[in-house]
């Protein structure tokens, strides 16, 4: 009895690796980009001129890219891949917060304050919005930046090869 429990415990440790291993890898297989894209741009920020992360698959398959424009046309850039698992994952998030029926938001902002402007579209159509503030912004759109400054905070601190390469 106990040998067969040992070799039925090894057969599901054995199973239990390589699902493990797949899904570490994102488990690609049929994944359908569908012409998604979502970013945020948000100028006069503290953070630099210009921030901005943007989520995309159609060029090189899923990927994730930030920047920071410090000063004049000096642009710090980093990309890297996403499995297809976190890019869906993030997808159904940002498609939770209803972006196609975003529009400007209504603000109380100065004239001085940050001007966040979101592009967000798939094989149906493009929305492009924007919302301007200092501090959380509304909701669901500081619900947008989460999202992808979540995903974003997880690049590594080197910036983009000039091939595009990045964190690949």
């Amino acid at each position: 009895m106990f040998p067969r429990l040992l070799g039925v415990g090894a057969a599901v440790a054995i199973g239990a690796c390589g699902g493990a291993s797949h899904g570490a890898h994102g488990g690609d297989d049929g994944f359908d980009c569908r012409d998604r894209a979502a970013s945020y741009v948000v100028v006069g920020s503290l953070a630099g001129a210009e921030v901005g992360v943007a989520m995309d698959c159609a060029e090189r398959g899923p990927r994730l890219r930030r920047w920071v424009v410090v000063s004049g046309d000096e642009r710090d850039e980093r990309a890297r891949s996403m499995t297809p698992r976190e890019f869906e994952d993030i997808w159904s998030r940002i498609e939770g917060a209803g972006w196609r029926f975003l529009e400007d938001c209504d603000s109380n902002a100065a004239p001085t304050d940050p001007i966040y402007t979101f592009d967000v579209k798939d094989w149906n159509g493009t929305v492009s919005f924007a919302c301007a503030g200092r501090g959380p912004l509304p909701f669901p759109y500081a619900g947008l930046i989460d999202e992808l400054d979540q995903a974003a905070a997880s690049m590594r601190d080197r910036p983009e090869a000039p091939g595009g390469g990045g964190d690949d």
